[in-house]
């Protein structure tokens, strides 16, 4: 373990192979084998990092608060600067385990990353950090017009998990945003915090939120079939 970890020192600054999700077609290809064997005579590849930062996901909480405070700069360092999107966003997914002013500096600029695949992750580090910076963070989010509809949708389910006023108020208001999807998120976000379901009624839910007593409709066997599958996962 520590060797591996003291491994991971060099391996965090390197760029090695950043294929990612074409591993699996590559790697059946003897150009490609041949290629990566080159690369891990330079360094290291895309996959070793990978593998690296997942084993440090499970020792950070548990290290001494000196060797801890040392990675978290490490991470705070390759999620600001590596070239690899997917290695910034698998970075804020581990530092997101350890709350501290490092982990909050080093989201903030996972927040305003470039790539859309680390503010995704930025979303739900926040959700896991809770506080009153992340539920602000994930409300900016969640009512950028100029951000992308796959991180404002990340920005609403995550914030399912703050039941504070400012949020209900938030997920009321985007049942009248011109997106179906982000309606549909700030509805599944609404009942995870209230309890009910309205489905797609934004009606009903408005008047529910302003606090009119509104019944529920009934489901359909499927759908309660479907409900008790989902309690089941």
């Amino acid at each position: 373990m520590i060797r591996k970890l003291v491994f991971l020192t060099g391996l965090l600054m390197l760029t090695g192979c950043t294929d990612g999700v074409l591993y699996q077609m590559k790697r059946a290809n003897p150009y490609y084998r041949a290629q990566w064997q080159k690369d891990r005579e330079l360094g290291t590849t895309f996959l070793e990092r990978v593998d690296e930062l997942e084993l440090l996901a499970e020792s950070l909480p548990t290290m001494e608060p000196t060797t801890q405070a040392d990675w978290l700069s490490r991470l705070e360092k390759l999620i600001a600067k590596d070239p690899s999107p997917e290695m910034r966003a698998q970075a804020v997914r581990v530092i997101a385990s350890v709350p501290s002013e490092t982990t909050q500096r080093a989201l903030n600029i996972a927040s305003t990353d470039a790539s859309e695949k680390v503010r995704l992750a930025a979303c739900t580090a926040w959700s896991n950090l809770q506080g009153e910076a992340a539920r602000d963070k994930l409300l900016t989010f969640a009512n950028n017009a100029n951000e992308t509809t796959s991180v404002r949708q990340a920005a609403l389910k995550s914030l399912a998990k703050f039941d504070e006023p400012e949020v209900r108020a938030a997920l009321t208001e985007m049942l009248a945003d011109r997106s179906p999807a982000l309606q549909y998120q700030a509805t599944r976000s609404l009942t995870e915090l209230t309890g009910r379901d309205y489905g797609g009624d934004m009606q009903a839910w408005r008047d529910y939120m302003e606090g009119t007593d509104v019944p529920e409709p009934k489901k359909s066997i499927a759908e309660s079939v479907r409900s008790g599958l989902g309690l089941l996962r």
